[in-house]
C-alpha cells in the first residue's frame, strides 16, 4: 500500500513540477556541487516536511503539510550554500536555516555524501486563512552532497537520481481527469490507480487543485487509499465510477468515447482543501482517460 501511495505522489508531482517550470529560478546556471536537504516537524496537529532539491541547476524548496488525508504542497525557488538554506514562500513565510551534520549522526559515502543534519535559524509560515502557523527555530533531518567531497571515505559509486519514467502493469486500471492548463497556471486533477487484485484490496486516489501564486506553486488536495467499492471500472465497456470516502464528497462517472481511452467525466465529486473553499472535481471541462494497468517503479 505504501508503494502505491508513493507511486501516486511521484506521478502527481509531474503536474506540480510542470506548473513550477513557469516560475523563474533564483540561481542562474547549474552549480558545480548539488546539495539536497530534508527536514520535518510538527505544527498544531499537522505534519510538515521540507525538501530542498536541485533539478538540473534549479534549486527549489517544497513544503508539504498534511493532516490525515488532506495535504498541501508549496514549492518555491531556494538558495543553498555549504551551511545555509534560504527560501521565500511568497507572502506566506520564509525559511532561513543554517545546517550542519548532526554530532555523532549517521554518515554514508557511496557516490554522494549523505547523513543526518541539524537545522537552526528561522522558519515561519502561515497557511491560507491561517489554517496552520509554523514558527520553528530548530529542526532535524538529512543532507546529501553530490558529488561526494574528496575527504569523504571511499565507497562504491552510486547512480544519480534520474527522472521517473514509469511502465505499466498488465493488470488493473488507471484513470486520470484534468481540468485547466499550465498556461493558465490553474489545474484540477484526479488520479486513481487500482491493481485489479481479486478480493479485498485498495485503490490509491489522489486529487489536487494547483496554481502559481506570487512566484510560488501551490497544490492542495486529498490523497488516500480506498476499498474496491470506491472505484468500479470495466475496460471492455469503457466505463468507470468513483465514489471515494470522506473527506471527498459525491461521485463521478466516466464514459469512454472512441478507441483511445478518452471520454466524459461527470458527477458531483468534490473535495475540501486546507485553508480554502471546496473544489469541484468533475464536469464538462475535464479531459479524462482510462487505460489498462498501473504505473510500476523502475
Amino acid at each position: 500500500m505504501l508503494r502505491a501511495m508513493r507511486r501516486g505522489l511521484i506521478l502527481a508531482g509531474v503536474l506540480f513540477a510542470g506548473l513550477l517550470a513557469a516560475v523563474p529560478a533564483l540561481a542562474a546556471g547549474a552549480p558545480e556541487v548539488e546539495r539536497n536537504l530534508a527536514f520535518g516537524l510538527d505544527a498544531e496537529g499537522f505534519t510538515a516536511q521540507v525538501w530542498v532539491s536541485n533539478n538540473d541547476g534549479d534549486v527549489n524548496a517544497t513544503l508539504i503539510i498534511n493532516r490525515g488525508p488532506q495535504v498541501a504542497f508549496y514549492s518555491t525557488p531556494a538558495e543553498v550554500t555549504a551551511d545555509r538554506v534560504t527560501a521565500q514562500f511568497a507572502s506566506m513565510g520564509q525559511l532561513d536555516y543554517h545546517f550542519a551534520p548532526k554530532p555523532n549522526g549517521r554518515l554514508d559515502c557511496s557516490g554522494s555524501e549523505q547523513g543526518e543534519a541539524v537545522f537552526d535559524g528561522t522558519f515561519e509560515f502561515t497557511g491560507e486563512n491561517s489554517y496552520v502557523e509554523i514558527n520553528d527555530a530548530h529542526a532535524e533531518g538529512s543532507f546529501q552532497v553530490y558529488p561526494e567531497p574528496k575527504d569523504c571515505p571511499r565507497g562504491r559509486l552510486a547512480r544519480r537520481v534520474v527522472r521517473y519514467h514509469p511502465h505499466y502493469s498488465e493488470e488493473g486500471a488507471t484513470l486520470q481527469a484534468r481540468a485547466g492548463s499550465r498556461a493558465k497556471k490553474r489545474v484540477r486533477e484526479v488520479s486513481v490507480y487500482d491493481h485489479g487484485q481479486r478480493g479485498r484490496h485498495k485503490a490509491a486516489i489522489f486529487a489536487t487543485s494547483s496554481e502559481v501564486r506570487e512566484g510560488m506553486t501551490v497544490a492542495r488536495g486529498v490523497q488516500l487509499l480506498a476499498g474496491p467499492d470506491a472505484f468500479r471500472w470495466n475496460l471492455e465497456k469503457g466505463t468507470a465510477t468513483l465514489r471515494p470516502p470522506a473527506p471527498f464528497t459525491g461521485s463521478a462517472s466516466f464514459t469512454r468515447h472512441g478507441n483511445k481511452g478518452h471520454g466524459t467525466w461527470r458527477g458531483s465529486l468534490g473535495m475540501p482543501i486546507l485553508g480554502g473553499e471546496p473544489v469541484k472535481l468533475a464536469g464538462r471541462e475535464f479531459r479524462t482517460f482510462i487505460h489498462k494497468g498501473v504505473p510500476q517503479d523502475e
